[in-house]
């Protein structure tokens, strides 16, 4: 039998441990402020390769979009791509629901970021400037995924809030978990 100062110690380091490896996602997922330079890092000065697509429908616009599911892909993102064509995007798949942020450090091509849902709906919509370090943070806690498009893209296509986001296989959680 354990006793209960070691059993309690123990509780204890493994609550310390959940929060340092849950906190370390969330941190290394988006910069804290535009004076961080640590999302720069995985991307040197070289732009990420094209990740692995998925097909996205929102309303009568269609997108084929890179998936950046994991850590380094999210940091990376756009980092130093010079283009992106007219209906290319890039989705941010998130391991929970938080809080997040996106930057333009290293980035060139003015882009426009819609956050997301659990539910694929979206909930907010920014313009996203070339080279601005401050950091667009979403108002929700909720967002699951983050959605990079050309500049202006959601209004030209007629993209507002409480659209909801759809693939061939249904909801983005059922075509993007476990893939």
């Amino acid at each position: 039998m354990i006793s209960k100062p070691l059993r309690s110690f123990g509780q204890a380091l493994g609550l310390t441990l959940l929060f340092i490896t849950t906190g370390c996602e969330e941190e290394s997922a988006k910069p804290t402020s535009g004076n961080d330079t640590t999302a720069t890092k995985p991307s040197g000065h070289v732009a990420q390769p094209k990740l692995e697509t998925i097909q996205l429908f929102l309303g009568a616009a269609e997108l084929t979009a890179e998936i950046a599911d994991e850590n380094h892909e999210r940091m990376a993102g756009m980092m130093h791509r010079t283009e992106m064509g007219e209906k290319e995007a890039m989705i941010f798949a998130f391991p929970y629901p938080h809080q997040t942020g996106f930057w333009m450090k290293n980035t060139l091509v003015p882009l426009s970021i819609a956050y997301i849902d659990r539910d694929s709906r979206i909930v907010e919509i920014y313009d996203l400037h070339p080279g601005n370090t401050k950091t667009a943070e979403s108002r929700s806690k909720r967002i699951m995924y983050a959605l990079e498009v050309n500049q202006g893209w959601f209004g030209k296509n007629g993209i507002k809030l409480g659209t909801v986001i759809s693939t061939p296989k249904g909801s983005l959680a059922k075509s993007l978990r476990g893939r």
